[in-house]
C-alpha cells in the first residue's frame, strides 16, 4: 500500500498502489508531469514516471515492477510540470527524455523537500517461493 502522509510519501518495496495531489496550474491535453524520486547522498534519480497531466489532479500509479528493486531508504520526491511544446531529447541510450516545454513547474523544489521513504518489506520481493 502506497501512502502519502501530507508530503511523506511511504512506498513498501513491492507493492502496488497509487496517490493523488492536486493539478496547481492549467494544463493542456498533451502536457506531462514527471514524478521524481531523488538520492540526496547520491544526487542522484532512483525513480522517475511520466504520466498525462490532468486538469483537476495528478495521479500516480505505481506496480509491482516500479517499486520491487527500489532501495531501501531516505529520499526527496517531486513533481514537475511540463506544459506546452515538449522538447525532447534523446539519451545516451537513444532513449527520448523530456527536457523542456513553455511552462516548466516543480511542485516541491522551492520549499522544503518533500520526503519518500522506501521501507523493506517482511517478504523479500526477489525471492521465489516453492511452496
Amino acid at each position: 500500500m502506497i501512502r502519502l502522509i501530507q508530503r511523506k510519501l511511504i512506498i513498501p518495496r513491492g507493492d502496488t498502489g497509487s496517490f493523488s495531489i492536486p493539478t496547481l496550474c492549467s494544463v493542456s491535453e498533451g502536457d506531462i508531469a514527471v514524478f521524481s524520486i531523488y538520492d540526496p547522498m547520491t544526487k542522484s534519480t532512483i525513480f522517475e514516471k511520466e504520466i498525462p497531466a490532468s486538469a483537476e489532479q495528478l495521479t500516480i500509479p505505481f506496480i509491482h515492477d516500479d517499486t520491487k528493486d527500489l532501495p531501501p531508504g531516505r529520499y526527496h520526491w517531486d513533481i514537475t510540470l511540463y506544459c506546452g511544446n515538449l522538447v525532447y531529447e534523446n539519451d545516451e541510450n537513444d532513449t527520448p527524455v523530456l527536457v523542456s516545454a513553455d511552462e516548466v513547474n516543480s511542485y516541491y523544489a522551492a520549499y522544503s523537500p518533500a520526503i519518500c521513504e522506501i521501507r523493506e518489506s517482511a517478504k523479500d520481493q526477489n525471492v521465489i517461493s516453492h511452496s
